[in-house]
């Protein structure tokens, strides 16, 4: 990925300036939705700004859904380049919920969007393992390392995020931008019932073994294997759902 360097002005730029400059970068490298962003590190020493500077404009624009933050894995682009360009009211004057799908302010069944994620996400790991380069799958392997290495149970929130970018990427890796965008959409819908699921070591051995055994079919570069291993790990959580419901409410 080859950046240029930015004007000597840019230490002197305000966060919403900053953010511009990032913005400008991010369209010079021709990144797409879901693509990883350069390192805050990589930003600051090409914008000749501080790294606090950079983190500050990032976290700024994730707060704004124009990109996503990951732990230890770092920031990707939520919206396409043409909707940014687009805007042209500063960065702390842009609503927080201007880029977020319309669909995501309708109430959804949760089996319904279960049931929708399963009819498309099967396909596409199918799709995915057909099409995949071996070095398309450094940022799914990043995520799985990521989720791998979460250890903590409380951390809903950051396995969920995690997890997430893990199925994001392997849906992006199927070429179809239409049914990836589907796909994120039902993703972020799903997010809020993802970080209320209960956590424990034991749920996130199956799970993780699951997302590895995934992970396994894509490096073999297996569609039926894909498409069976990711039936299967749907499953899981379509399950577990359904047991959680069939449980009496506890009594405080």
């Amino acid at each position: 990925m080859t950046i240029s360097a930015a004007s000597p002005t840019a230490a002197h730029q305000s966060l919403p300036g900053v953010w511009d400059s990032i913005w400008s970068l991010v369209q010079d490298c021709g990144l797409q939705v879901g693509d990883q962003l350069p390192s805050i590190r990589e930003l600051a020493e090409r914008l000749e700004v501080k790294q606090g500077s950079v983190r500050d404009a990032l976290l700024k624009a994730e707060s704004l859904g124009f990109v996503k933050i990951l732990p230890r894995a770092g920031a990707f682009l939520r919206v396409p380049g043409a909707t940014l360009t687009k805007v042209a009211t500063p960065l702390d004057a842009v609503p927080a919920d201007a880029f977020l799908p319309v669909s995501s302010s309708a109430a959804h069944n949760l089996f319904h969007l279960l049931d929708a994620r399963r009819l498309i996400e099967i396909e596409l790991a199918g799709r995915a393992a057909e099409r995949r380069q071996l070095e398309d799958l450094l940022p799914i392997r990043r995520a799985l390392e990521a989720m791998l290495q979460l250890t903590d149970p409380t951390a809903r929130q950051e396995y969920v995020d995690l997890d997430l970018r893990f199925h994001l990427e392997i849906a992006r890796l199927s070429g179809n931008s239409v049914l990836f965008s589907m796909h994120q959409t039902m993703m972020e819908l799903l997010r809020p019932h993802l970080n209320e699921v209960p956590r424990d070591l034991q749920r996130k051995s199956v799970t993780d073994r699951s997302h590895i055994a995934i992970y396994e079919a894509l490096v073999a570069g297996s569609a039926d294997r894909a498409r069976a291993e990711t039936r299967e790990h749907l499953s899981l959580a379509y399950d577990s759902m359904l047991r959680d419901i069939q449980e009496s409410p506890t009594v405080m």
